[in-house]
């Protein structure tokens, strides 16, 4: 597998779609910090 380079700009929103087990989470726990990281279902929980 190759890296890949993505350039995100700051105050961006950005959202890992995926089918369950995809790796949407993995991703998100070694590419951004955890307070930048929001949950689905944490927001489900809200509701």
């Amino acid at each position: 597998m190759t890296d890949t380079v993505i350039t995100i700009p700051q105050l961006s929103l950005v959202l890992l779609v995926g089918p369950s087990g995809s790796g949407k989470s993995s991703f998100a726990r070694k590419h951004f910090l955890r307070t930048e990281v929001i949950s689905s279902d944490y927001c489900r929980g809200l509701v």
